[in-house]
């Protein structure tokens, strides 16, 4: 499973748009945009926050795993 599907499907689980996830995250929608369409890859911060955000959104932990790959 690629990276950019998912950071799709961790939205779509919570139901949150790009631009939602985005302001959760601090950074700007076109970011997300480029994650998910597989254009650029979050750095490891980014990826940090992205697993915080969905630790504390009790997302699967077998999805969070999938971003630490």
């Amino acid at each position: 499973m690629s990276l950019g599907f998912t950071i799709k499907k961790i939205r779509e689980e919570l139901k949150i748009s790009q631009e939602q996830l985005a302001r959760e995250l601090n950074i700007s929608f076109s970011t997300i945009n480029r994650w998910e369409n597989n254009k650029t890859n979050p750095s490891r911060l980014a990826k940090d926050r992205l697993c915080t955000f969905c630790e504390n959104k009790l997302i699967s932990s077998e999805i969070i795993t999938e971003l630490t790959k």
